[in-house]
């Protein structure tokens, strides 16, 4: 009778210690819960400072230019010049620019560029040309961003290969602040740790997106590259320039330095040269 009594009592301290043990891991669960909602508040917090320390405006283009269906190097005219406004506190489109532009250099479109842009010849012969456009474009800067923007674009292509490059060509004066850029397409490849990240449908697709619009309609893709950066800077991407070309204020090397070099490097080359004689 005793050992039962012993067993019993035995079996209940046991009970009792179990249970005691599961309120300590619920509580020690619980505890650990709220520290990461804890951790996770600040995050965010930080996401928001890292956001509002930035520029407050990204302003998105997607141009479209003059192409042919060729593999070989060809030189772009832009024919349309989208521009989508993101307030990035408030994390919305706020407003847009849209202009079609008369391509000067090869004035006739060809048959594939009309067919993959939309865009048809009476549209351009009626537009005024680029230098024209970008005095329009940089009023409507001015009026709705003024100086605190970043331009942005879902690749390297809009701005150094085709606006830059154009007004290099045509001896248009850009403003210093476009020569470096947010390249969204690069964040997407950082943040996704991908080697190349495909077509903008594609990049919609990593984020849960689908594309909105018709694509190679430049304002449809200049929106729709501005959910995808919305959608990075939900994912805690801070949206920093990340690309850009640097104009010295002199060349590294002047002319009179590159003769002296070249010389210092031929002497070297003639001392090298010359057999060297062992008198034993």
């Amino acid at each position: 009778m005793q050992l039962w009594a012993v067993a019993a009592a035995s079996a209940v301290l046991l009970l009792v210690a179990r249970k005691a043990r599961a309120e300590v891991n619920e509580a020690r669960a619980a505890r650990a819960a709220e520290e990461l909602l804890a951790e996770e508040e600040v995050e965010d917090r930080r996401r928001r400072v890292d956001a509002s320390s930035g520029p407050r405006y990204l302003v998105v283009v997607d141009f479209e230019c003059t192409c042919e269906d060729q593999e070989e190097p060809y030189i772009h005219e832009i024919i349309e010049f989208p521009a989508v406004l993101l307030d990035m506190r408030t994390r919305r489109e706020v407003r847009h620019f849209h202009a079609f532009v008369k391509p000067t250099e090869r004035s006739v479109l060809s048959e594939f560029c009309t067919r993959l842009t939309g865009i048809d010849q009476a549209t351009v012969d009626k537009a005024e040309t680029l230098d024209r456009v970008l005095v329009k474009f940089c009023g409507w800067l001015d009026e709705f961003a003024g100086e605190n923007y970043s331009l942005a674009a879902d690749c390297q292509s809009d701005l150094r290969h085709f606006l830059l490059a154009e007004c290099r060509r045509k001896k248009i004066r850009v403003r210093d602040a476009w020569r470096s850029w947010v390249d969204i397409g690069r964040h997407l490849m950082v943040h996704f740790d991908l080697r190349r990240p495909g077509n903008l449908q594609m990049k919609l697709a990593k984020v849960g997106l689908t594309f909105e619009g018709t694509p190679h309609r430049g304002l449809d893709d200049a929106r729709n590259i501005g959910r995808l950066a919305l959608a990075l800077q939900e994912r805690g991407v801070s949206l920093t320039v990340n690309d850009g070309l640097i104009k010295p204020r002199r060349p590294a090397v002047t002319k009179k330095e590159k003769r002296l070099r070249s010389r210092e490097e031929e002497t070297a080359r003639r001392r090298q040269k010359k057999p060297v004689v062992v008198d034993w």
